[in-house]
């Protein structure tokens, strides 16, 4: 599964998978934008899982109102690659 931070107001997202290295994670978020408020953690899950752990919520960088942690399916996963090919 694919675990995504959405905001519901200003639509900001990141996403990556929950297994994902924390090395990757940061590099990514370097690149993509300023999702710095994660929390430590091994995998993008873990670093989700200990931001909720310790704050309660995860704010957007963008407009500081709390996101959503969303899992994509595998099946809409495999739709969208589909969808490009």
């Amino acid at each position: 599964m694919q675990l995504e931070l959405l905001c519901p107001h200003c639509f900001s997202r990141f996403g990556a998978a929950p297994d994902a290295r924390s090395e990757e994670i940061v590099e990514q978020m370097i690149e993509e934008g300023p999702w710095y408020a994660l929390g430590d953690g091994e995998t993008f899950e873990d670093m989700v899982h200990a931001a909720l752990t310790v704050r309660g919520v995860i704010r957007c960088p963008e407009c500081a109102e709390p996101v959503e942690v969303t899992e994509e399916c595998l099946g809409d996963l495999t739709r969208e690659l589909l969808m490009q090919w």
